[in-house]
């Protein structure tokens, strides 16, 4: 064996390791502060390193900014909320029985990010469509969809019905996280008055 195969052959040795170990670091850094940010959307850092048992530093290496741990943890949740969607089919049947399954599922998905979802209402709106994009793949296929086959209204640019599910479902996360609607009714009301907006009715 040559010195070049040594080098070539140990060198992945050592570093799937501490690439394996930095992975486990990010995924409890983004654990702790999704459970962090549950109860304190203002959460600081060092409290974040408290409950992913690390310290600070650690999460410095891996986010610089708290901005860019924010970022992160928006990226995961809508990953999530979006694998969830893409389970609930949303190519199958009617467009407005689809939209409906559809909502519902990410809805229940996004369960224990709403703190999230107020953090980003922040956001500059152009930066909270880019950050959206992988639930917008899902949904800009089914509206334009339902407005070939008359399911939805076609007056309006199917941009103009995604910004307002996105506005929608940002309100109802709102009143959800403040108490100031009760759990059980928030859903129902989150289904009829997207697909009433789109011009269905709910199922």
């Amino acid at each position: 064996m040559t010195p070049t195969d040594t080098t070539r052959n140990s060198a992945p040795r050592g570093a799937r390791p501490r690439r394996a170990d930095a992975e486990r670091s990010q995924a409890r850094i983004l654990e702790a502060a999704l459970d962090a940010l549950a109860s304190d959307p203002d959460v600081n850092m060092a409290e974040i390193a408290r409950r992913a048992g690390l310290v600070r530093a650690t999460i410095y290496v891996h986010f610089p900014t708290r901005e860019s741990l924010m970022e992160a943890v928006t990226e995961r949740a809508i990953a999530e909320v979006a694998q969830a969607m893409a389970a609930a089919e949303p190519e199958r049947g009617d467009p407005a029985e689809a939209l409906q399954r559809v909502l519902t599922t990410g809805w229940r998905e996004l369960g224990r990010f709403h703190a999230l979802v107020g953090i980003n209402a922040r956001q500059p709106q152009a930066e909270l469509r880019r950050r959206h994009r992988p639930v917008f793949a899902f949904l800009q296929p089914l509206i334009e969809r339902g407005q070939h086959t008359g399911a939805f209204r076609s007056d309006v640019p199917v941009a103009w019905h995604m910004a307002m599910l996105l506005a929608i479902v940002h309100t109802a996360s709102g009143e959800l996280h403040a108490n100031r609607v009760p759990t059980d009714a928030i859903e129902p009301a989150l289904v009829a008055t997207v697909l009433g907006a789109l011009g269905a009715r709910p199922e």
